[in-house]
């Protein structure tokens, strides 16, 4: 596929992150989709960061996953991507946004699962402004009012089969859950965004900033220990 010689994959604090463009990830997740078997796509963001750095379940599970694309443009500044371009697509989420509307166009069944009932009302109000009719939602689940039953979870997912299972779940929550039941979901893509700044939320300016510069600083804290590790190794 001539798009994968135009991607490359990088690492961050020993976090595997994929870089590639809009487009070239939007060709990806196409090709995904109509393959057999499961693919696992993530929007990581710089929580997911940190905490793979310090959860070896969470680095091995991304290091697994077929596409880990960045949702905060920090992390693809960090990595020194200088793309104006590439960065406010970032900031806006467009690859999860850009993602769903051609899953919806396409017709494929979609299955919601979020870790809380606002964030499921949430996600539903979110894909019926943007979608409309047109988005195929074939189920949905809340992981708190399933009392962590991930077996009753993946049931029902596995009864309607779909195409693509959304999920909406806190780091490591969401890893942790795509590590230990992989090989029993019946999905053609699991595309986890998690709850970090995500695409169905308009930002809080002032709160927002204040919690992506604490983001950024554990971030930045964890990419210094992670080289720090590295020259007591080599030394």
């Amino acid at each position: 596929k001539k798009w994968d010689k135009m991607s490359s994959r990088k690492e961050l604090a020993g976090v595997r992150i994929d870089i590639c463009s809009l487009r070239e990830a939007l060709h990806k997740i196409e090709h995904y989709i109509q393959e057999d078997g499961l693919h696992a796509v993530e929007a990581v963001s710089m929580k997911t960061v940190v905490t793979a750095g310090e959860e070896e379940e969470v680095r091995q599970c991304l290091e697994d996953i077929d596409l880990v694309i960045p949702s905060d443009k920090e992390i693809l500044m960090e990595l020194g991507v200088t793309s104006h371009k590439w960065l406010e697509e970032a900031r806006e989420h467009r690859f999860a946004s850009e993602a769903l509307r051609n899953i919806a166009r396409d017709r494929h069944s979609i299955y919601l699962l979020t870790d809380t009932r606002a964030q499921m009302d949430e996600l539903c109000s979110f894909l019926d402004h943007t979608y409309g009719d047109v988005a195929r939602i074939c189920g949905d689940a809340v992981w708190e009012e399933c009392e962590e039953d991930t077996e009753q979870i993946v049931n029902e997912i596995n009864a309607v089969a779909p195409h693509l299972l959304l999920v909406m779940l806190p780091t490591p929550q969401q890893e942790i859950f795509l590590a230990q039941h992989r090989k029993m979901l019946n999905v053609r893509l699991w595309f986890g965004v998690g709850t970090e700044n995500t695409f169905t939320e308009k930002k809080k300016k002032t709160a927002g900033l204040c919690k992506r510069l604490l983001a950024r600083r554990k971030m930045k804290r964890q990419i210094q220990s992670y080289e720090a590790e590295g020259e007591e190794k080599v030394n």
